[in-house]
């Protein structure tokens, strides 16, 4: 597996992307950041997406990565996949002809550039031999996260998520290569972070203790630019794992 990130930042500010994960060049996880990221080959590469919820800095890009899709003169069709709540935001508020053109029924609904595909929740489904499942995650929205799998190798990408012990146990004893997990704000906005569905270094390990297998790698997203600093040292005091701090531009292989 190759994964490259297109941005991990939980802030847009000149320097950073917004969430966005690209395998093996062609399956995207997040479109916060994807048309400033990409030449527009590499865009037209894009076949599938798998959102986690609909909160706009993860879903900011659909739309202009369609209307480049489109006025490159070789449209095809890109899959959009979540669960119903994420979906049905998306085409009401997102792709609805105010806020942008509904490129689910354009040129046509038979030959459209966008597809929402609905999937459920612990539900496997395969695209290119890889074993993709959601799991529910504890946001201010509906959300979900992603298990990836492919020939003994896995990783797993939160997207935003608070303090959520129901999803730890069912993965727990998993072997899991890399974990994409945010840690948003320092320890002192812990009562926030809970109040909005995010972690703070001290919450991520104590979520970290339901694991049966600990994650090989754990590579840290969404982190507020304004809170950087800290937050990495505050990550720095945990040196029984393997932390990476993304800042963007990096690829992870496994």
């Amino acid at each position: 597996m190759k994964i490259r990130v297109l941005g991990a930042s939980g802030s847009d500010i000149p320097g950073y992307h917004l969430s966005s994960f690209l395998l093996n060049d062609k399956i995207l996880f997040d479109a916060g950041g994807v048309t400033g990221s990409l030449s527009f080959p590499a865009q037209q590469k894009i076949e599938h997406i798998f959102i986690t919820h609909a909160h706009l800095d993860h879903i900011r890009d659909i739309p202009f990565l369609a209307d480049n899709i489109i006025l490159s003169g070789k449209p095809k069709r890109i899959n959009i996949y979540s669960i119903k709540e994420v979906i049905d935001d998306i085409k009401k508020h997102l792709l609805n002809y105010r806020i942008w053109p509904d490129f689910t029924v354009i040129p046509d609904v038979k030959n459209s550039i966008l597809n929402l595909k609905i999937i459920h929740e612990e539900n496997q489904i395969m695209i290119d031999g890889y074993k993709i499942t959601a799991y529910r995650m504890n946001h201010t929205v509906a959300a979900v996260g992603f298990l990836v799998e492919k020939e003994g190798k896995s990783f797993f990408y939160t997207g935003d998520t608070g303090p959520f012990n129901e999803t730890w146990k069912k993965i727990s004893d998993k072997n899991i290569n890399v974990l994409i997990i945010e840690v948003s704000m320092p320890n002192k906005m812990r009562e926030l972070a809970i109040k909005t569905g995010h972690l703070t270094a001290e919450l991520l390990f104590e979520e970290l203790k339901l694991f049966k297998n600990k994650p090989e790698k754990i590579f840290i997203t969404h982190i507020k630019p304004l809170y950087k600093k800290k937050i990495e040292r505050e990550l720095k005091r945990y040196l029984n794992y393997k932390i990476n701090i993304l800042k963007g531009g990096e690829l992870i292989r496994i």
